[in-house]
């Protein structure tokens, strides 16, 4: 009997193999994608201090994100 999740590893590797990033350890993945517009978002937010922080990082991210196409 053929092993259920050897077609999703596959698929997993190919998803990798298309995407350079994938293969960067953890800190170095989100610190070159993540992290700087995560830091604007909070300066941000620590300015304007508004009523739900969550709320206010959230549409921040959403309205600034650097690879909205």
């Amino acid at each position: 009997m053929a092993d259920v999740n050897e077609g999703k590893m596959d698929a997993d590797k190919g998803a990798k193999d298309d995407n350079p990033q994938a293969s960067l350890p953890i800190r170095s993945y989100l610190d070159s994608t993540v992290v700087p517009i995560l830091l604007q978002g909070l300066s941000e937010l620590s300015q304007e201090r508004p009523d739900d922080p969550v709320d206010f990082l959230g549409n921040y991210l959403i309205k600034n994100n650097p690879n909205r196409k």
